[in-house]
């Protein structure tokens, strides 16, 4: 029981770190015409990671990322972060799960590429155009037929490059 509760304790944390730098990232990347999509606080191995996804619609440079993260390294450092960290600003690759309202409505019609985590149809991955995302339910044009997937159970949305 002390064991679950640590986690819940440690994921509720995670999500205030995050919200508040996206929060704070958002107010700077505004002033240089950006736009922040998400921002996460996760550990990986022994390590922990703030992560700042930027966008905006003629692609993130080097320089943006940058910028925005000079702009916010003070205000970070002055939040409530017991844990050393590293914090990343990037834009939102290929490799991002697609979590936010915004973050649909920019790649609405991309290529995207969702992870289940129970098979359906004795798959777990399907490739296809993003048409429909709502709080329920995201659909999927693939070989010209609509597919639609409960959010519940989806593990992972990511945009998929093809060659």
């Amino acid at each position: 029981m002390a064991r679950h509760s640590l986690v819940y304790d440690e994921d509720k944390m995670s999500k205030g770190i995050a919200k508040q730098a996206l929060e704070i990232a958002s107010k700077h990347a505004k002033k240089l015409n950006i736009e922040v999509l998400d921002a996460e606080y996760v550990k990986e191995g022994n390590e922990r990671y703030l992560r700042v996804y930027l966008y905006k619609p003629e692609g993130i440079s080097i320089d943006d990322c940058e910028l925005v993260h000079r702009a916010i390294d003070k205000e970070i450092d002055n939040l409530n972060i017991s844990d050393s960290y590293y914090l990343e600003v990037s834009s939102s690759g290929y490799d991002k799960n697609l979590r936010t309202e915004r973050e649909f409505e920019i790649f609405m019609n991309s290529d995207v590429e969702i992870s289940l985590y129970k098979a359906m149809d004795n798959e777990k991955k399907f490739t296809g155009t993003l048409k429909g995302r709502d709080a329920d339910n995201t659909t999927l044009s693939i070989d010209d037929s609509l597919k639609i997937f409960e959010n519940k159970n989806i593990a992972k949305i990511t945009r998929f490059f093809k060659l």
